[in-house]
């Protein structure tokens, strides 16, 4: 997948992206794993994803397809200087549910194929291939209770 990182701002900036788990940890893409801010003395520079700007205020930038599938927060940074610095201003923020392929939106569950195994009651909904499962759903009889599991 692609563009899955985009924000709109005034053209004629830099702007560039970092990735956070739900721990907080930050995405290091030289080294594909999460980390603390700061760990054997990285920056910004070692964790910025570049986000490309055209003349009509819109700036888009990749999702890391390394990154495992989760719930991530995506944060945008305003580039002061010539390369990314602590020091940069956070314009902008948002959250991202990531399969491991793409993003998870409301309109790719709804839209897309799903199926329910019948003695199991396990649902499964598909991408836009048709044949990668980006959810599974198990409902479950309880008085108030209702499990699903991310695949």
């Amino acid at each position: 997948m692609a563009n899955e990182i985009h924000i709109d701002y005034e053209s004629g900036h830099t702007l560039y992206a970092a990735i956070r788990n739900r721990s907080g940890q930050v995405w290091y893409p030289t080294g594909q794993l999460f980390e603390a801010w700061g760990t054997s003395s990285r920056d910004a520079d070692d964790y910025d994803i570049s986000l490309a700007g055209d003349d009509g205020g819109r700036y888009i930038g990749d999702f890391d397809t390394n990154i495992p599938a989760g719930r991530y927060t995506v944060q945008v940074f305003l580039q002061a200087g010539d390369d990314p610095a602590d020091s940069d201003e956070l314009i902008g923020n948002g959250g991202i549910i990531w399969t491991g392929t793409g993003e998870l939106t409301a309109d790719k569950v709804l839209a897309n194929k799903a199926i329910q195994n019948k003695s199991t009651g396990v649902i499964n909904y598909y991408d836009d291939d048709g044949e990668t499962v980006i959810l599974t759903h198990t409902p479950s009889d309880g008085e108030s209770t209702l499990t699903r599991t991310s695949s």
